[in-house]
């Protein structure tokens, strides 16, 4: 007997099928089936993949389907009356913010009674499982922890119940830490986040104790203290016609996993290998200028007759310093021819 949990198929039809094949999964009851939600939007064969999920669920009792976002999503938007033409708020959310238009286009498509068969069915889906294996007690929900156990009034079991399908795990958090009842948990099995967000944010955990594999082509499962992640991005198994860079190496990398619960291996199907497509680029050459030919005189280079130059010869007269004579002053009397100059008279008048 082996127990087997699947989550976020999100369309895969093809792929789930495959991955059932590939687990081996008996329909004798010996083996324990558990889905874990968001089985419809995104990939074309959406609808398929609900109503396939749906008949598992109704003609097995080994099999155990969890409610997702996505069905929270798809129920808003029936229960808001949108009739596929005046938009509201909940059509918009689902059917554009979270690629739930192929889904809505088959349920329109549907009769009447097959359509409430389906509502019906969704609408009773359960929020978690506990379920023991080896000795081990772990709670199966799509996001979060949801505790049937815990009785609170209306208003706080509508905020668990979003809390249970819409919250997305810290990677050190302990889902298990606020549970106030009886019972005891030691790992929460889960989906809703791509697994490969948890790896990234490895790259700044240097003391990580657990699993930390090394570099790998596909989304694994990812294995955390308290909570194993085992989404690792089905919905982005079939690029969409509007996408983008991000979207086809998501595509690359998308898988649908399998985690059996005897010894945690897990399992895993995607499509064959998607090349990223080659960027063409148009041939391009310089337009052709047609200028019209203009006859051009030939011109040809004349000869410059440089005279010849040099620098004239000046001619600087010779110039001799005058000769001074100096005489014999010796015996030389220089006359007395100053006045002699006596005292002023009364007069005011100088004496000579």
């Amino acid at each position: 007997m082996a127990t087997y949990v699947i989550s976020d198929i999100h369309g895969a039809f093809d792929e789930f099928n495959a991955l059932l094949d590939k687990i081996h999964l008996r329909f004798d009851g010996q083996d324990q089936l558990y889905l874990l939600g968001d089985y419809g939007d995104w990939n074309p064969k959406s609808m398929d993949a609900i109503q396939f999920v749906r008949e598992l669920d109704e003609s097995y009792n080994f099999v155990h389907c969890a409610m997702g976002n996505h069905e929270q999503l798809f129920l808003q938007t029936v229960d808001s009356g949108f009739d596929g033409k005046v938009l509201n708020e909940p059509a918009v959310n689902w059917i554009y913010n979270n690629r739930g238009l192929v889904t809505w286009n088959a349920y329109r498509s549907m009769p009447p009674g097959e359509r409430k068969t389906l509502i019906h069915w969704m609408r009773n889906l359960r929020y978690s499982f506990d379920v023991t294996v080896n000795g081990v007690h772990y709670m199966l929900a799509h996001a979060y922890p949801y505790y049937y156990d815990v009785q609170t009034d209306a208003r706080n079991t509508a905020a668990r119940q979003n809390e249970a399908i819409w919250r997305r795990l810290m990677i050190r958090e302990n889902p298990f830490s606020g549970y106030t009842g009886s019972r005891h948990y030691d790992m929460l099995i889960c989906g809703h986040t791509i697994s490969d967000v948890y790896y990234q944010e490895l790259r700044y955990e240097k003391d990580w104790p657990y699993r930390k594999p090394g570099q790998t082509v596909r989304n694994r499962i990812f294995h955390g203290e308290k909570f194993i992640d085992i989404d690792c991005g089905a919905k982005c198994m079939e690029m969409q016609p509007d996408a983008g860079d991000v979207l086809q190496i998501a595509t690359m990398r998308a898988q649908l996993a399998c985690l059996r619960l005897d010894d945690l291996m897990g399992v895993y199907v995607h499509r064959p290998s998607v090349a990223m497509p080659e960027l063409t680029v148009p041939e391009f050459s310089m337009p052709q200028l047609d200028i019209p030919a203009k006859a051009v005189p030939a011109v040809s280079a004349g000869q410059l007759t440089v005279p010849e130059f040099s620098m004239p010869q000046l001619s600087i007269p010779g110039i001799r310093a005058p000769q001074f004579h100096v005489p014999d002053l010796q015996g030389f009397k220089v006359p007395e021819f100053l006045p002699h100059i006596s005292e002023r008279d009364s007069s005011g008048e100088m004496n000579v």
